[in-house]
């Protein structure tokens, strides 16, 4: 990652904007140089499946790559030619394999992450979707429902309204009792 000199108000120097510029067209490159590896992979034609996989640096790096894309188990496993039990297995046999999926999804959390930050300025809905589904953010929902008066002295309308407010609760089945 490059040294890039902190942010701050106001317009940048011409050093500070040639050095986001450069970091910018590096990771381009970079991003380019993935999306070839990863379009030469799938378009190899289609072989017979293998029954093993080899912890090679091309196995490795097509798991990296294919986690980065969010790819389940099952798609990787179509991608790389194996089953989905056989790609289990080896992500359960060689540590180097599952770190290489793992690190391949946490990289892609933070893609996401900083791709939601962009968003969340022009679409809001967009990235409020993408933050639940992809990085466990949900709603919470309070409801405050503190009554200072006695059930009693409320009209049946009043209390219809705080019923009506109130988070509904799933209903046990009364419990049969059994005959001997």
């Amino acid at each position: 990652m490059t040294d890039l000199p902190p942010r701050r108000r106001g317009r940048p120097t011409k050093e500070e904007a040639a050095a986001r510029e450069a970091a910018a067209k590096a990771a381009a490159e970079k991003d380019a140089e993935e999306g070839a590896f990863l379009d030469e992979i799938l378009s190899a034609p289609v072989q017979a499946r293998k029954t093993k996989l080899q912890p090679d640096e091309d196995t490795l790096r097509a798991l990296s790559e294919l986690a980065k894309l969010f790819c389940t188990q099952d798609e990787a496993a179509g991608v790389l030619g194996v089953s989905r039990r056989t790609l289990v297995s080896f992500l359960s046999e060689h540590e180097v394999a599952r770190d290489a999926w793992d690190d391949g999804q946490q990289r892609a959390k933070v893609s996401l992450r900083r791709k939601q930050m962009a968003l969340a300025d022009k679409n809001a809905p967009a990235s409020i979707f993408l933050g639940k589904n992809y990085l466990g953010q949900k709603d919470e929902n309070h409801t405050n429902l503190s009554v200072k008066t006695e059930a009693a002295q409320m009209t049946e309308e009043q209390l219809l309204e705080i019923a009506a407010r109130a988070p509904a609760v799933p209903r046990t089945p009364p419990k049969k009792e059994s005959v001997h």
